[in-house]
């Protein structure tokens, strides 16, 4: 009996040491666990876009270089809409239709490219864009967009601010400003001139012609090189012969005098024959009510001879 329990018991022994060595071997020969896959890395974000570079509007015209820099932030679709037609090449060959001294000149008129194409002044590209007011004063060198007494009635008609218009602040889209060229505008403005007759009562029609030759849209950087390496150019060029027109067609001046304001707000003289009625014409009603913010009060007879239109020319 004792010896049956005894081989029972080794028997068990037996068994159990059997089990624990298959249970070793089958751990040993079992593959080892897999490493934990690693998270993939994200993939790494897209780089953002280098901002845009500062662009100017380097213009050239038969009378010399005028460069323009411009308000995007205030103004983007105005600028947007000028810098497509100028790489276009719309504004190659057009003239400075409509010029008054002391207030502004205008070009972007389609048609002026024949000085003698009637009803100058009421051309555009076939299409308007919206108007966008801001803050900024019409004064010298500021550029600003042309457009009839109906809103958003913009298209290519622009003008350059040759003096001080506080009636045209916030009634026009003013969206860049002379950088170069001042000496320029001043030239453009002193064309004689004669009467208008898409501008009735306005001598503004000028005499002598300036024609916009082009206008090239590149980098504020490069416009800059070009200068200084023309300015170097000409630096070492002998005293004699250089050429008489080479320093004012780089330009000068800067134009950067945007706090003044003078003058009576342009609805002080609305009872004005003419002054509420829409022409087709940019600008006409504004025309009237500038004359008012800028001239100096005159005897009835004579008022209408120094008039000056905002935009008008188109």
């Amino acid at each position: 009996m004792i010896s049956r329990n005894v081989r029972t018991v080794f028997l068990g022994a037996a068994l159990s040491l059997l089990v624990a060595g298959v249970a070793c071997a089958d751990e040993a020969t079992s593959p080892a666990p897999a490493a934990p896959k690693m998270a993939a890395k994200p993939a790494a974000k897209a780089t953002k876009a280098a901002p845009k570079a500062d662009e100017v509007a380097v213009m050239e015209t038969s009378r010399g270089r005028m460069v323009a820099a411009f308000w995007d932030k205030e103004a983007p679709k105005t600028v947007e809409n000028f810098k497509k037609l100028a790489r276009q090449g719309f504004y190659d060959g057009t003239g400075f239709h409509r010029i008054v001294k002391g207030f502004m000149i205008q070009g972007g008129d389609p048609q002026s490219k024949n000085q003698n194409a009637p009803n100058l002044g009421s051309g555009g590209p076939g299409y308007n864009i919206p108007d966008e007011f801001n803050t900024h004063q019409h004064v010298k060198g500021v550029l600003s967009m042309a457009h009839t007494s109906l809103p958003n009635s913009g298209g290519s008609q622009f003008f350059i601010m040759h003096g001080t218009s506080p009636g045209l602040d916030g009634q026009y889209t003013a969206f860049g400003h002379l950088i170069a060229g001042m000496d320029v505008l001043d030239k453009i403005a002193n064309t004689p001139t004669g009467p208008n007759p898409s501008m009735p009562g306005e001598n503004s029609k000028p005499m002598d012609w300036t024609t916009l030759k082009s206008v090239k849209i590149m980098s504020k950087a490069a416009y800059l090189a070009i200068s200084k390496q023309a300015k170097k150019t000409e630096a070492q060029k002998p005293a004699e012969g250089k050429p008489a027109e080479t320093k004012s067609s780089m330009g000068g001046g800067a134009g950067m005098d945007l706090n003044a304001g003078q003058g009576t707000p342009a609805s002080s003289k609305s009872s004005t024959s003419g002054s509420s009625q829409a022409s087709g014409h940019p600008g006409h009603d504004t025309v009237e009510k500038a004359k008012d913010a800028t001239q100096p009060t005159t005897p009835p007879s004579s008022e209408g001879e120094n008039q000056g239109g905002g935009e008008s020319g188109k």
